[in-house]
């Protein structure tokens, strides 16, 4: 008996780790961070939409009777907002196919193509989104300018540019969210 004493001894002083989590206590991290990850799309798709509609009702109501650079700058940035639109409706079908009832491995590995697919987007396609929406309000300003008095246009100017400049925070911030959401995530399996 003495050699199972020595592995007794053995055992019992090895060292526990505290913090290792349990398999449900996994389960409700990953389900709570695939919750947070599509709210936070479904906020990004609202915003995103209801700056598509108010661009697409000026459009309707004055820009179709305007000039080209009018028509042009207002189709560039509603083109470009549709396409953002599209691509986060895309993300939100990846983010379905995120199961936390898969086995470990394969919702890694899921996490992992998720992720690769929102990194080719923010990096491929936002800047160019970025390029196509600036280079609109930049045409539509040129457009109305004749038509407003220099104060008026100043404000349409700051306006104009302060949106871009929003439009690009929330994306950017959106996305640095999701990043480190879908950063924890894939830890869980770590665990």
């Amino acid at each position: 008996m003495e050699t199972f004493d020595e592995i007794q001894a053995i055992y019992d002083s090895q060292i526990r780790n505290p913090t290792q989590k349990s398999a449900d206590e996994i389960l409700s991290s990953a389900k709570l961070y695939l919750k947070k990850l599509k709210r936070d799309q479904y906020f990004v798709i609202g915003i995103l939409t209801l700056t598509l509609t108010a661009l697409i009702f000026f459009f309707y109501r004055i820009g179709q009777f305007g000039d080209w650079k009018l028509i042009s700058g207002l189709g560039m940035m509603i083109g470009s907002l549709v396409l953002r639109v599209l691509l986060e409706f895309w993300s939100k079908i990846g983010l379905k196919r995120l199961h936390t009832f898969l086995s470990t491995q394969d919702f890694l590995d899921s996490v992992k193509r998720y992720y690769q697919s929102r990194k080719q987007i923010q990096k491929v396609f936002t800047p160019i989104i970025y390029l196509i929406y600036g280079i609109g309000i930049v045409l539509f300003l040129i457009a109305i300018q004749p038509f407003l008095s220099p104060i008026f246009f100043a404000y349409c100017v700051i306006t104009g540019l302060g949106f871009w400049f929003g439009f690009i925070w929330v994306i950017r911030k959106s996305y640095r969210k999701e990043r480190d959401l879908i950063e924890q995530l894939s830890k869980i399996g770590e665990e």
